[in-house]
């Protein structure tokens, strides 16, 4: 991770602005101090360097801010001379276009601008910095200074080029080092490493000492060594600092030693005090630029080195990390794993260096997530949200407002693109990064990291993240889907026990794959054997046919079809008699939706729903009779004319008879004659009887087949002559002699019955125009016989073609309302429909439709029940 990169563009304009001038100030004074007068060119010139380091650090649309930030440093300390102002503008300027060349340089060769921890990063600041930058500025300013002053244009140019490249080569990376690297460094700097630095930085204060000032009591060896080779006493301490510090610590290292050495060649103090400093300032700055060069270098593959085998110890790490992460996850099941979730977040937030770091889930989420796991460092005192109760929602909705953007796509974002600025500082996180967790695409939940310090996650490390992520979407994924199985499967068990159906699922080979308490109780109801999870259902039904059970064989044929799918659906319904007591069961098979097909047998007890519609076909049966009863006793005075014409020539036919008998010559023959007709009246008052008998008839239901036509000739028979009293013609229109259907013969007569007596009560007293009844049969193409009485009456009142077969609704003054509930019921328990169609000029009719004989018809209890 790279906390430095561009960190000062989160740093305040106006604190920017003051560094920057500060920086250029003290620098110039420095400079000043190392030159030799009256040569305008210093022996190290840290302004320029200094700004250059500026420009490294912000991005390149802060650049003409930070040099205007520069200017009145420059203008202070440059205006104290005795330099025209022309001067002084110009070498703004130069100072200003080298610092440009060299930070753009840097960015445009360097795949990190900010760093020199490689070659090719340090290959960057030694061709960009240390030699394009001061190279073509030196042409600028030695034309201003040599303008100016008068002085040679080539010395000028020569020592300005050693002195800032020098600059360039010591002071770029040490500032950029110090500035990237010490909030890193004092947040989490180990303290030995410190003391370290601290004894290093000791041991160089007093070799410049001593290269100060050689008169310390030193013996003669080590005085002329100091005399003559001052480098050679700080080059233990320039290897420690390349070797254990890395480019900043050699860069700094470097600056100590490049400003006390051009601190004494500029003032004639220690092994200077006696030379020329202008044969002396080329090759003290020569030789300074070799050694700085050849330092970096050795500091550089050093670092690139040690980077190298922390990059590979992270790799391991990281892929340790994965393997823990994975058998943890692998090891548990779902309702054990949430400690797997916090140790691992605690190791990957450990890995990451992260402050903070939080796992969530989206999934049935109302407010933003659902906080699955939490991680801290123990130094991190900010609280954060958390929850008492696992899966409650506290605080998470706060990071993530429901809607929020950071749980949605695949992308590593930073946390600061989210969350408000304000609940960062609440939390105490000054920068971090929302992973989402997105298994097979779908948005799942988030993984959160904070950091107390501005943080710049690396390629490598999103990369990572990414895997990491990954790995937790995989577990946290698996365990909620194991959660939603689990539950869903506690919720199937709990509805099997609560139905009070038997149920029993199988599979494919019919192998009981779950079984209800309910099943195990009506099987020993019913007198079967029991069944558990494990047994064949289709073995035990096919083991209960071969004893003699044919309901069995069916059961088993039933769920044999539908598992293999050639049927939809299996119904069966079945009487048993254990213990005596009839019992009557419905067993329905319906096919198991999954792959490897199955089915789902119930098995309901409807004995009580059985016993209630035999007892109102009972209660029917009796009103029915009733209804007739009360239809006959009407059609009383209707019947005795109908006897009384039989019996009154049978009365006749028996006087004549005895006269021609009592006579001298008795005419057999015309006795004979005379007898016949006493025969057929008789004939005719038997089947008038005969009708009222049938009509009268109480008994169970008889299924036969029954002549449609002649059944309906002979209600017309029967109520005929009250027919002709209330002068109503009943006419007769079939479209064949003989019409076959399958039912109760009375029953069906009693329809025919009260649809004609209807008629002629709708019709009574009616003088305006011709009374009349027509009664049709005809076959029709759907298997059925369809019977109309149409009357030419008044009519039915507006809207009461469905009310009219309501229970006890009646336009009849003294009426009941029950002779067309009990058609209709009637008419639908022979498999039929009843309805009434409003004529458009006058009357009503009623059409009722039978199936004909041979059609087969639904099982009911009504039909075989007698």
């Amino acid at each position: 991770m790279d906390s430095g990169q561009e960190a000062s563009t989160r740093v305040a304009l106006p604190a920017l602005l003051l560094g920057v001038c500060v920086a250029y100030y003290l620098g110039s004074l420095l400079g000043m101090q190392l030159r030799l007068p009256p040569a305008t060119p210093s022996i190290l010139w840290p302004p320029n360097a200094l700004l250059a380091a500026a420009l490294l650090l912000v991005e390149p649309r802060r650049w003409p801010i930070v040099l205007l930030a520069a200017l009145p440093a420059h203008l202070v300390v440059e205006l104290q001379t005795d330099w025209p102002l022309a001067l002084v503008l110009a070498l703004f300027v130069t100072n200003s276009l080298e610092a440009v060349i060299a930070a753009g340089g840097v960015r445009l060769l360097s795949d990190s601008p900010s760093r020199f921890d490689t070659p090719r990063r340090l290959a960057a600041l030694v061709v960009a910095a240390g030699i394009a930058a001061p190279l073509i500025s030196s042409f600028v300013d030695a034309a201003a200074v040599t303008w100016a002053r008068g002085e040679p244009y080539w010395d000028v140019w020569r020592h300005r080029l050693f002195a800032n490249i020098l600059a360039e080569l010591v002071i770029v990376p040490a500032v950029v080092g110090v500035v990237t690297g010490i909030p890193r460094w004092l947040r989490r700097g180990p303290v030995l490493r410190s003391v370290e630095a601290a004894a290093l930085g000791v041991g160089f204060l007093a070799t410049g000492l001593l290269a100060l000032n050689a008169d310390l009591g030193l013996t003669s060896p080590l005085r002329a060594v100091y005399l003559r080779t001052p480098l050679a006493v700080q080059l233990p301490f320039l290897l420690w600092a390349a070797v254990r510090f890395g480019p900043t610590g050699i860069s700094v290292a470097l600056l100590t030693t490049s400003v006390m050495t051009a601190w004494a060649v500029a003032h004639g103090h220690g092994p200077f005090e006696s030379m020329d400093p202008n044969t002396t300032t080329p090759a003290v700055t020569i030789s300074l630029i070799l050694v700085a060069t050849t330092l970096m270098w050795l500091a550089t593959l050093i670092e690139e080195r040690r980077q190298t085998q922390h990059s590979l110890g992270e790799r391991l790490g990281f892929e340790e990390l994965l393997s823990r992460m994975a058998r943890a996850f692998m090891q548990f099941p779902s309702d054990r794993i949430e400690p797997a979730f916090d140790a691992s977040l605690g190791r990957i937030g450990a890995f990451f260096d992260a402050d903070c770091a939080l796992l969530l889930t989206t999934a049935d989420a109302k407010d933003g997530g659902t906080l699955v796991a939490s991680w801290t460092q123990a130094a991190f005192g900010a609280p954060l949200p958390t929850n008492a109760e696992r899966g409650t929602p506290l605080g998470v909705d706060r990071l993530f407002p429901h809607g929020s953007p950071t749980l949605t796509g695949d992308a590593v974002r930073p946390i600061e693109t989210v969350v408000r600025p304000a609940l960062l500082a609440e939390f105490a996180l000054r920068s971090g990064y929302v992973v989402p967790l997105m298994p097979g695409g779908r948005p799942l939940g988030a993984l959160v990291f904070g950091y107390r310090e501005v943080v710049a996650w690396s390629a490598e490390d999103q990369a990572n993240v990414r895997i990491v992520a990954e790995v937790l979407s995989n577990a946290l994924a698996r365990k909620l889907t194991e959660d939603a199985l689990r539950a869903s499967e506690l919720m199937k068990s709990a509805i099997l026990r609560s139905l009070t159906s038997g149920v029993a699922v199988v599979d494919r080979n019919g192998l009981v794959l779950a079984v209800n308490e309910s099943w195990t109780r009506h099987a020993s109801l019913g007198g079967d054997a029991p069944i558990q999870v494990g047994d064949n259902l289709l073995d035990a039904c096919r083991g209960a046919a071969q004893n003699g059970n044919s309901v069995a064989e069916e059961i088993a044929s039933g769920v044999s079809a539908v598992i293999a799918g050639t049927q939809d659906i299996f119904v069966i319904e079945h009487r048993s008699d254990a213990d005596g007591v009839p019992c009557w069961w419905s067993i329905l098979v319906v096919p198991l939706n999954r792959p490897e097909r199955g089915a789902v047998v119930t098995r309901s007890d409807i004995s009580d729903l059985r016993r209630a519609e035999l007892e109102a076909h009972r209660s029917r049966q009796a009103l029915a009779h009733v209804a007739r009863v009360a239809t006959v006793g009407e059609l009383t005075a209707s019947l005795a004319h109908q006897l009384n014409q039989p019996l009154t020539a049978i009365m006749t036919n028996a006087h004549a008879a005895r006269r021609i008998l009592a006579s001298d010559e008795p005419d057999l023959a015309e006795v004979r004659e005379i007898l016949i007709d006493i025969v057929r009246d008789d004939r005719r008052a038997s089947d008038v009887i005969q009708r009222v008998r049938d009509l009268l008839h109480k008994g169970e239901l008889e299924m036969t087949q029954v002549d449609l036509v002649r059944a309906i000739r002979d209600v017309a028979d029967l109520v005929s002559s009250e027919a002709l009293s209330r002068g109503v013609t009943i006419l007769l229109d079939f479209e064949s002699d003989a019409v076959v259907v399958r039912g109760d013969r009375v029953q069906i007569q009693q329809v025919i019955l009260n649809l004609l007596h209807n008629g002629l009560d709708a019709m009574s007293g009616q003088e305006a125009r011709a009374a009349t009844i027509v009664v049709r049969c005809r076959a029709q193409a759907n298997h059925v016989v369809e019977v109309s009485v149409r009357d030419s009456g008044p009519g039915l009142p507006v809207d009461a073609e469905e009310i009219v077969f309501e229970p006890f609704y009646t336009t009849k003054e003294d009426g009941m309302g029950m002779g067309l509930p009990i058609a209709r019921s009637i008419v639908e328990a022979h498999g039929g429909v009843i309805h009434v169609e409003r004529d458009s000029q006058a009357g009503a009719t009623f059409v009722f439709t039978l199936p004909l004989a041979g059609v087969p018809q639904e099982s009911s209890p009504l039909s075989a029940a007698r």
